[in-house]
């Protein structure tokens, strides 16, 4: 049987490869795999795309969502700090059955796959039981993401003293179960425990164990000195994603960029939540390389353009600061001022997420020898933007103009339609999950919008 053949023709293509560039041309995939960039390509019998007056990039990576908490969305938009959190959206985690895992995972992937984000890690910090694992891998199967399972080793806070051995165990099963093979769809990683609740000896043995595994892993970096923390105990690497790390001083991100590391921002969330915003430029001062995540749907909508967007006005508007501050006004181009573009957002989501999850060799740039993960996106009948084709990208895209996505050279999405999934199973499998948690008909109906009975 001879392998399948996808050409995309005729597109504006931001391989976001160095030695590749931006090409007006055409990608040519055989197999899982981009074979060839370049104009004027031809390939008998493949599957053509016509990409004209449109733009090709490397599918979207999200480095830190919640995918459990898909049928939440909106449960935590009004918060005001962690208290609102936990009693709006984490204390419903002991609700959810592993049933309510599978469609809420499945569910998240759908909407995610719609929105160009081809691949996802999914920090997993529901994982009340083995049983929820295994509904959320195989929604993960189902719904034909690329992702990073990252099975969460906080569980019960009233069962922390007795429910860590088998999740340590379940981490070993599933890692049975997955290859090593980069294109395999589904990885296994690792979501270590928040330090403030285990054990130092705790989350050591889980780290030990990722290592022994050859797992990635994440962390949730809420609390100052944690980084520092876990260098001094020699368990620091830049196998760890630490997630937000807002926080973080100076001296933690000179050793985390000593280490290769990166940190995944989730700057929407991150922003109204009241958390300090100078930590991405500071990283990428010292060399952290930031990638961007949605986090939560319950407080964010799930759209990589958006934190790409948001990202760069944070940024540009705090080093527009340090510049008023510094009598450097008006404005004027130096030296590392400004110091990010839009494309550099298009980096954080592509490039730099690829190599957050072990993955730089194989996905984030259209080249050839990389997987065919890409995303076309639809101007629209207004046109382009004028100058550099990313600028439109990060600053004037929406989920609602990707046109096409195709995940390991499968077509997933064409012409603004999907082709092997439906929203609408994926919109019943989240009015399922709040029918069964929330126990109500239409939880997302406010009660003052409610029809009253007749009399």
């Amino acid at each position: 049987m001879s392998e399948r053949r996808l050409l995309i023709k005729g597109g504006i293509v931001l391989t976001m490869d160095p030695l590749l560039g931006d090409v007006l041309g055409d990608i040519l995939i055989e197999g899982d795999r981009i074979t060839a960039v370049g104009a004027g390509l031809e390939a008998e019998g493949a599957q053509v795309i016509d990409a004209r007056g449109k733009i090709v990039i490397p599918g979207l990576h999200d480095t830190h969502m919640h995918s459990w908490q898909a049928p939440l969305r909106g449960g935590y938009a009004h918060g005001w700090g962690n208290a609102d959190y936990h009693n709006n959206v984490f204390s419903l985690r002991e609700s959810f059955t592993p049933v309510d895992m599978y469609d809420a995972t499945f569910a998240a992937g759908v909407e995610m796959i719609d929105a160009g984000i081809t691949t996802v890690l999914n920090f997993c910090h529901n994982t009340m039981t083995p049983e929820h694992a295994d509904e959320s891998v195989r929604a993960h199967r189902d719904n034909g993401q690329r992702a990073v399972f990252a099975i969460g080793m906080l569980g019960s806070f009233e069962e922390l003293k007795t429910d860590h051995q088998w999740r340590l165990d379940k981490v070993r099963d599933l890692h049975a179960q997955f290859g090593d093979d980069p294109a395999e769809l589904i990885r296994l990683g690792l979501a270590v425990s928040s330090m403030e609740y285990r054990s130092v000896d705790e989350v050591e043995t889980e780290i030990a164990l990722a290592r022994e595994l050859g797992l990635r892993m994440t962390f949730h970096q809420n609390v100052g000195g944690q980084l520092r923390q876990l260098h001094q105990l020699g368990l620091l690497g830049g196998d760890m994603l630490p997630a937000h790390a807002n926080v973080a001083a100076d001296d933690e991100l000179e050793v985390l960029a000593s280490m290769g590391g990166g940190i995944s921002f989730t700057p929407e969330g991150e922003f109204v939540g009241g958390r300090s915003m100078t930590v991405i430029a500071r990283s990428l001062k010292a060399g952290v390389t930031p990638s961007l995540g949605v986090d939560t749907a319950a407080r964010t909508k799930v759209d990589i353009f958006g934190q790409m967007r948001i990202t760069f006005t944070i940024m540009r508007y705090l080093q527009a600061q340090e510049e008023r501050e510094a009598d450097r006004w008006p404005l004027e181009r130096r030296p590392g001022t400004p110091l990010v573009e839009p494309r550099t957002m298009l980096e954080f989501a592509t490039v730099n997420a690829a190599q957050h999850i072990g993955l730089g060799d194989h996905l984030g740039r259209l080249a050839p020898g990389y997987l065919a993960d890409l995303v076309v996106i639809d101007p629209g009948p207004y046109g382009m933007a004028l100058g550099d084709p990313a600028n439109h990208v990060v600053l004037r895209t929406a989920p609602a103009d990707v046109d096409t996505v195709v995940i390991g050279g499968v077509v997933r999405k064409q012409g603004g339609r999907l082709t092997d999934l439906d929203a609408g199973d994926a919109g019943a499998a989240i009015q399922r999950v709040r029918t069964r948690v929330l126990g109500e008909e239409h939880p997302a109906m406010p009660p003052h919008l409610r029809k009253v009975p007749a009399a």
